[in-house]
């Protein structure tokens, strides 16, 4: 832990990453998944398995926990990605095209599960395509033709 950079502190410890194509590595269970993304911030294995399982559980998926990400459909590998995301409690939780591959279903899924992690300390950022989910924001912030446009704007009080 002493030898990464404090960019790389501050990365592991205060931001979660979500992407598009869940870029789960493909030799390792969806557990091993979640949890090597904690030892980047501490070595303590059992910790991290702890909270990892955990963490899957509330995603719906501890039954699949020692499967590969070959084994798992669309919608569960990007249940996995979210959990990876979320095993250093992160402050800032992007998420880029989180369901541009996948269906409608899947996709609500996964947008349930984002909504349900908004939260006074946490701010979750998220770029999509789909105007039903961009409207559930409480900021909408569009690109036309090059200019950024605020379109609405929720302070919950």
């Amino acid at each position: 832990y002493n030898d990464i950079s404090i960019n790389d502190r501050i990365r592991a410890d205060k931001i979660g990453i979500i992407y598009q194509q869940n870029n789960l590595l493909p030799d390792f269970t969806a557990l091993e998944n979640v949890y090597l993304a904690r030892l980047s911030i501490d070595n303590d294995r059992n910790k991290a398995i702890t909270d990892a399982k955990r963490i899957i559980k509330n995603v719906g998926l501890i039954n699949r926990i020692n499967h590969y990400p070959s084994e798992l459909s669309g919608g569960e590998a990007q249940r996995v990605a979210i959990s990876r995301a979320l095993i250093n409690s992160p402050d800032i939780l992007l998420a880029d095209e989180p369901t541009g591959s996948l269906d409608y279903k899947n996709s609500k899924e996964i947008f349930k599960i984002l909504f349900k992690l908004k939260n006074k300390d946490r701010i979750i950022i998220f770029a999509t395509h789909n105007r039903y989910f961009a409207d559930l924001a409480d900021c909408k912030i569009e690109l036309i033709n090059g200019k950024i446009k605020i379109v609405n704007a929720r302070i919950n009080k």
